[in-house]
This record gives C-alpha cells, sequence and structure tokens, in this order.
C-alpha cells in the first residue's frame, strides 16, 4: 500500500471518528479528557473496514509477552506505547508492520507525554513500520461544543519525515464543513 493511500484512508477514518464520536472531543460531556487510546480505539474501528483483511488493526499489541521495552519509549521518561498499529500479528519486519500512529491532544501540552516526531521515528525504525504518523487533535476548549484543528507529521521508513513540520489534516474550508455537520448532527 502506498503513502497516499494509507494517509487517505487515516483521514476518512479521522473524518468518521470525529463524526461519528464527538462526544469525546467535547469539553462538556463529563469530568475528564478523552485519552490518546480512548480516541486511538475509535479512530482504529473506523480504520479496520478500509484496510485489506490480511492486516491486523490493534491499539495495544505486546509481541514478547513481556513487560514493554525501554526501546517503545517516545524519548526520555515518556514510556507510552503506540496509540494504534497496523501489522500482520506473530510476525516481524516492513512487510508485516504497515502503520504506526502516535496521537496527542494537543501539541503545546506536554502533561501528556506527547511524543514528536522524532521519538515515533525511532519506534518506527526499531520495529520496522513503513509508515509513522505522528497526530495532534490540538483540542481546545473553546466552548460548549469544544474545536478540534489536527494536524499530523508523517514518516516512512526509507526516506524519514515526509514534511519539515506537521500540517493540517484537513483545509479551513473542509474543516469548516466537517465541524458545521457535526453541529447540525449534535446540537441540531
Amino acid at each position: 500500500m502506498l503513502l497516499h493511500d494509507v494517509q487517505a484512508r487515516v483521514r476518512i477514518a479521522l473524518t468518521t471518528t470525529l463524526t461519528n464520536e464527538w462526544g469525546l472531543f467535547t469539553p462538556k460531556t463529563g469530568t475528564s479528557a478523552p485519552s490518546e487510546r480512548s480516541i486511538a480505539f475509535h479512530l482504529g474501528w473506523h480504520l479496520r473496514p478500509m484496510i485489506d483483511d490480511s492486516w491486523d488493526v490493534d491499539c495495544d499489541y505486546e509481541r514478547s509477552g513481556a513487560a514493554r521495552e525501554a526501546s517503545l519509549a517516545f524519548g526520555e521518561g515518556v514510556h507510552r506505547a503506540p496509540d494504534l498499529i497496523v501489522h500482520r500479528r506473530g510476525r516481524l519486519g516492513p512487510e508485516d508492520n504497515l502503520l504506526l500512529v502516535a496521537l496527542s491532544a494537543d501539541f503545546v501540552s506536554s502533561e501528556t507525554g506527547a511524543p514528536d516526531l522524532a521519538a515515533v521515528r525511532s519506534v518506527q525504525l526499531r520495529y520496522g513500520y513503513r509508515y509513522a504518523v505522528w497526530v495532534d487533535l490540538q483540542l481546545r476548549e473553546d466552548g460548549p461544543e469544544g474545536r478540534v484543528r489536527p494536524r499530523w507529521q508523517w514518516s516512512t521508513l526509507e526516506e524519514g519525515p515526509v514534511s519539515p513540520e506537521p500540517e493540517a489534516v484537513y483545509t479551513p474550508t473542509e474543516l469548516k464543513s466537517i465541524t458545521a455537520a457535526i453541529r447540525l448532527l449534535y446540537l441540531g
């Protein structure tokens, strides 16, 4: 599968997650913010039907069954596994590791121990994932409906980072259309 195919499928899954699971992204729906793992579960749920059946989509997978390796750490002291992986269970190597996804609710928040692309890339290289993406949802509390302005940065195993900086997942017009549809669906 080529990079642009993977990007398109992740983008569609993210749009579906935003639309169908908007309650995860609104600040006034509970007492705490959603975790990246919870969001990753829904993203994986919507990505699964768009990926060939020969691939497995997991939010967590212990290859060795042992304690998490230090090499899975995203940087110094940040021992957080990838939020979502597309791979073939029980196999190793680039031919069986398609995609590694790391999510962060907000790039400016260091409280969650969010990785940067260099840290994501180190895990990508260690396990041989063909593609890796760091997705920042940029969740903000801009009123009761909340705000989301997703950005992402991709890396390929062979060539490294695709862009020098994170890029918007949607154009401003696309994001406005998506959020307008969500508001109509949820706020009437």
